[in-house]
C-alpha cells in the first residue's frame, strides 16, 4: 500500500497491476503515465467539481475517490485503485458530469487535457482510450440494473460485487465504504441496508468493521447476486 506521495515508478508498476490500463499495450501504458502529472489530496479535498471545464483523465495510485452526482452531491459510486476517470467529457470536450472529491488520502495521475489531445491524434491510441469509456459504459448499465432490483438483498449483493471491481482480474475482497454511502448508493434506508448486511454477515460472506466490508466468499457473493431466482423475478 502506497502512503506517501509514489514516485512515478511506483505509479506505473501499479497500473502494470490494476484497472484498465494493465489491460492496453505496455508503450501506450508507460506513454500514458509519462504524460501524466502526479498529483496528491487530503480526505474530502476537491479534485474537480460539475460543471468545470474537461481537464483530461484521472486515474487512482493509491485511496479512492468518490463520484459525487449534481445537483445534491449524492454519492453515486467510488473509484480505486487502477480505475480511470473523465475520458468521456475530454473526447467531447464537455463541462465535467459529476464531482469527484478524495474518499481518503490520495494519489493519482493526471493526464491533462492537452496531453489527452496530442495522444488521441493517433487512431490506435483512441481506440485504447474508447476501451476504457466503454468499460465505464458497461458498469453504469450494471449500475441502473442494479437499482430497479426490486429484492434489497439482490441489490445489496449485486452492488457489492460491483465495487469489488467489475472485472475479475481487478477484483479486490476489501471495500472500503461507509454504511451510510452504501445505503445511498444502493437506494435503501440505512436500517434496511443493516438488516441485510447483518444476513450476509451470518451466512460467512461478509465480515464489517469501521467503514469497511471484508467479502469472506466471493463465490456465495456471486451466486446471490447472478443466480438466486429471485434476481429474475
Amino acid at each position: 500500500m502506497i502512503v506517501a506521495a509514489p514516485t512515478r515508478e511506483q505509479a506505473l508498476r501499479v497500473m502494470e497491476r490494476h484497472g484498465w490500463l494493465s489491460r492496453r499495450p505496455a508503450p501506450f501504458r508507460e506513454e500514458v503515465v509519462h504524460r501524466s502529472r502526479l498529483r496528491s489530496f487530503q480526505p474530502g479535498e476537491s479534485l474537480y467539481n460539475a460543471g468545470d471545464p474537461p481537464f483530461g483523465m484521472v486515474g487512482v495510485v493509491a485511496g479512492q475517490m468518490r463520484v459525487q452526482l449534481p445537483p445534491a452531491e449524492s454519492i453515486g459510486s467510488i473509484a480505486a485503485i487502477g480505475q480511470w476517470v473523465g475520458d468521456a467529457t475530454a473526447f467531447m470536450r464537455t463541462p465535467r458530469w459529476v464531482s469527484m472529491t478524495a474518499g481518503s488520502t490520495l494519489h493519482v495521475l493526471h493526464l491533462p487535457q492537452a496531453e489527452f489531445e496530442t495522444m488521441i491524434e493517433t487512431a490506435e491510441n483512441c481506440r485504447h482510450f474508447a476501451i476504457n469509456t466503454a468499460e465505464a459504459l458497461a458498469e453504469a448499465v450494471t449500475v441502473i440494473a442494479n437499482l430497479i432490483q426490486p429484492d434489497s438483498e439482490i441489490r445489496v449483493a449485486q452492488r457489492l460485487l460491483t465495487l469489488m471491481g467489475v472485472h475479475g482480474t481487478d477484483r479486490h475482497a476489501g471495500i472500503d465504504i461507509a454504511q451510510a454511502d452504501l445505503a445511498t448508493m444502493c437506494g435503501l434506508s440505512r436500517q434496511t441496508l443493516n438488516k441485510v448486511l447483518t444476513t450476509l454477515e451470518t451466512r460467512g460472506i461478509i465480515t464489517r468493521s469501521y467503514r469497511r466490508i471484508e467479502v469472506t466468499d466471493t463465490q456465495a457473493l456471486r451466486t446471490l447476486a447472478l443466480h438466486d431466482e429471485r434476481a429474475w423475478r
